[in-house]
């Protein structure tokens, strides 16, 4: 059972705030898969990316905004693939 407050600030954190937590925590998710499949360490990553190990943390810690650009790079460095925008049929909008 959630508590007064934890409904509180659920009910008055804006859904756009909502939505990036949730898309980056999926980012970071599938970012720490595909290093533990590969048997990579962030270390390694670092290395392969030319980065300081201590950015690559930033990057999975939420510390540091990921840019597509970065999020290609991370792509094409690990082999797989990261993020994949929906092709759904969009809905049209009600009247």
């Amino acid at each position: 059972m959630k508590s007064k407050v934890a409904k509180r600030i659920q009910e008055e954190t804006p859904e756009e705030v909502r939505i990036f937590v949730r898309q980056y925590t999926d980012i970071v998710l599938r970012i720490n898969q595909i290093l533990k499949a590969k048997g990579y360490t962030q270390k390694d990553l670092a290395d392969k990316m030319k980065k300081k190990p201590s950015e690559i943390n930033k990057w999975l810690k939420g510390y540091h905004n990921l840019t597509l650009k970065t999020l290609a790079k991370l792509e094409a460095e690990l082999g797989e693939p990261i993020i994949n925008a929906s092709k759904a049929p969009v809905r049209p909008a009600r009247t």
